[in-house]
């Protein structure tokens, strides 16, 4: 069961209060006059129930109010809520008062002050209501996934004065933008289409396809991990060759190869055995190596110097051998008896002085005992030359030894080290292999995904079937034939156009269809005010039936607002039968109200129908149907509450 109206209080700048009150089922009429705020009474409790404007309209009722309350009942559960007058131009209000329990009384004035938000007045209300969590996802995905609230409920609860009478608007507030679309997302639930399982296997949908989408992308990494591991595991072969650790004609087998590189990971690599530092040793033949080569190359330059210098005295013998030779000679001249001014050979005198044999004698000797001292000199020096030549020999010699020595401790020095630097590839390429076993080797939890994925399937399978559209589609179709079949029994209550005529309501173009034999005639397509109001009326009334009779999620409640418009003059005071000139017309208003007390009968015990009109007639039920009646200086908001 959901909640009903039980008075509406209004409170005024001076703390007074003005109270109507319902009855909580059947009929209840408030008539009275134009212009007394009937049509107010709409706007007061869609905004006491949680709406975010305020459409009163501007005037006599805006300056006169302080706040607006709302006292609603639901199986002895009371709850009072009342809103601030936001005043003159605004559309909403800040300050939002709430009182549950029994209530003996109304809370004056100055004892409201905001004690929630109009967020969460708006979400108790959709729990009042019954509304429990629920989602409309769009089939074709365009849509964000809607939920129903107390909002889309009460778009079944009220018909404002342009919507009973407009052919082409048969719900409220469904010529907004965005509206219709969420009437048409959320009427398979409020209809019961859809209960409160469907969203329980919705729930549950939400996590196992939150689980799948988890194990479908651990599968993909899985096999984007193989397809990738294919590349990697010849990579990491042909390093396993490099190093010696695989042999150099081995060729991976898809079965096999992973049992071979744990094998090989496996391997274990001897400590490298300690390398001897050669290079003190390196050093010191480096260091004989030029101790030597420079002790050559000063040997080198004496034996140079000591053979020119040989060189320089043969060559010194034989010029002065020459010499002798020359000077030898004179034994062919004379005494030198005239001091040399005399020719030895033809006796003749000179006339230049030339010099006499006895210096040349005396030349001669000095020549000889220079070449005495160089013959002596020679063979001290030949074996000085020859000792140089010996010592190059013995350097020579060992300069060839130090460097073989040299040539050995580098080579040993460099065998060593690339032994060392195999061992460490070989242990870095163990440990590289170990870590792309485990990575990338056959994981035993790999068949229990498999199968966990299998499942998932298999479980997700088996909620989509419990949320078949189809037969959701189905059960709204049986839904509305009901509905339909309602309708058309409350239509030969009315004097309509199409009375009698098989009806139903179109919820994808949300309006009303007969279906004759010319064809389906749709609301816009028929004729009158008079037929608009009876349509509106039945159909609301065929809805309530329905939503009572399964108790749907939607308050219990529903206001019409001045449905015999199409009837009385425009200046109607009274708003008995006779001020209405037509027979039909009397007869129609007539009908249309007993039409609301048949229903109220049928739907009772937990159906409120509030009627806002014109109209009182003199009928006894009538009578004990009006909860007030606003004519003369009576009205919703007394006349003399002073403005703010």
């Amino acid at each position: 069961m959901s909640f009903s109206i039980k008075a509406l209080v209004l409170y005024s700048h001076d703390g007074e209060q003005r109270i109507v009150p319902f009855r909580e089922h059947g009929l209840n009429i408030i008539t009275g006059k134009s212009k007394t705020g009937k049509s107010a009474i709409i706007d007061i409790v869609d905004y006491c129930l949680g709406r975010g404007s305020f459409n009163v309209a501007e005037g006599f009722i805006r300056k006169r109010i302080s706040w607006f309350g709302l006292h609603l009942s639901k199986d002895g559960d009371e709850v009072f809520i009342a809103r601030d007058n936001p005043g003159p131009g605004a559309t909403r209000g800040s300050r939002v008062f709430f009182m549950r329990g029994a209530i003996s009384a109304y809370p004056s004035m100055y004892d409201i002050a905001k004690n929630t938000t109009a967020g969460s007045l708006k979400r108790f209300v959709t729990q009042f209501a019954g509304i429990v969590e629920n989602e409309h996802r769009s089939e074709t995905g365009t849509r964000e996934p809607l939920s129903a609230n107390i909002a889309h409920a009460l778009f079944l609860c009220f018909q404002k004065q342009g919507t009973i009478a407009s052919q082409d608007q048969l719900f409220h507030r469904m010529n907004e933008d965005f509206i219709p679309q969420s009437m048409k997302d959320t009427l398979p639930y409020f209809l019961g289409a859809v209960d409160e399982s469907h969203f329980q296997y919705l729930s549950e949908l939400d996590e196992l396809r939150k689980r799948l989408r988890l194990l479908e992308a651990m599968e993909g990494k899985r096999l984007q991990t193989i397809e990738v591991s294919r590349s990697r595991i010849t990579r990491i072969i042909n390093e396993g060759k490099r190093v010696g650790l695989i042999p150099s004609d081995y060729q991976p087998v898809d079965d096999g190869v992973f049992p071979y590189l744990e094998r090989v990971a496996q391997t274990e690599v001897d400590a490298p055995d300690i390398i001897p530092d050669f290079g003190e040793t390196i050093q010191t033949f480096s260091g004989e190596q030029v101790t030597l080569q420079r002790k050559l190359a000063e040997l080198n330059q004496d034996l140079r110097a000591a053979k020119s210098f040989l060189s320089d005295q043969t060559e010194f013998s034989k010029e002065a051998n020459e010499q002798k030779a020359r000077l030898q000679s004179v034994g062919l001249y004379k005494p030198d008896s005239e001091g040399g001014s005399t020719c030895p050979v033809c006796d003749s005198q000179l006339q230049t002085p030339i010099p006499n044999v006895g210096d040349i004698n005396r030349s001669l000797a000095k020549v000889e005992s220079q070449l005495i001292a160089v013959h002596k000199e020679s063979p001290h020096l030949q074996a000085h030359v020859v000792e140089i030549e010996k010592r190059i020999g013995e350097a020579t010699n060992s300069l060839k030894e130090v460097q073989a020595e040299l040539r050995n401790a580098i080579s040993e020095d460099q065998n060593a080290r690339a032994a060392q630097s195999q061992l460490i590839l070989r242990a870095r390429f163990l440990g590289k292999l170990a870590d792309f076993v485990e990575v990338t080797g056959p994981d035993d939890s790999a068949s229990e995904a498999a199968e966990e994925l299998a499942e998932v399937r298999k479980l997700i399978a088996v909620v989509q079937s419990k949320l078949n559209a189809d037969e959701t589609t189905s059960k709204m179709e049986t839904v509305v034939n009901l509905i339909g079949q309602k309708m058309t029994t409350y239509s030969n209550q009315l004097d309509l156009e199409y009375s009698g005529g098989s009806l139903r309501l179109d919820l994808k173009k949300l309006t009303v269809v007969a279906d004759t034999e010319d064809g389906p005639i749709p609301l816009q397509r028929m004729g009158s005010g008079e037929n608009w109001v009876g349509y509106h009326v039945l159909t609301l009334l065929a809805l309530h039936w329905w939503l009572r009779r399964r108790e749907r999620p939607v308050p219990g409640f529903l206001i019409f607002d001045q449905p015999t418009q199409a009837y009385y003059p425009p200046d109607i005071v009274e708003g008995g039968l006779e001020q209405i000139d037509r027979d039909s017309d009397k007869k129609a208003v007539q009908g249309l109200f007993e039409l609301m007390k048949m229903a109220c009968e049928e739907i009772e015990p937990n159906f409120q129908l509030i009627v806002l009109d014109h109209a009182h007639l003199r009928d006894e039920w009538f009578e004990d149907a009006i909860v007030e009646e606003w004519r003369g200086e009576k009205a919703l908001v007394p006349y003399d509450w002073r403005e703010a």
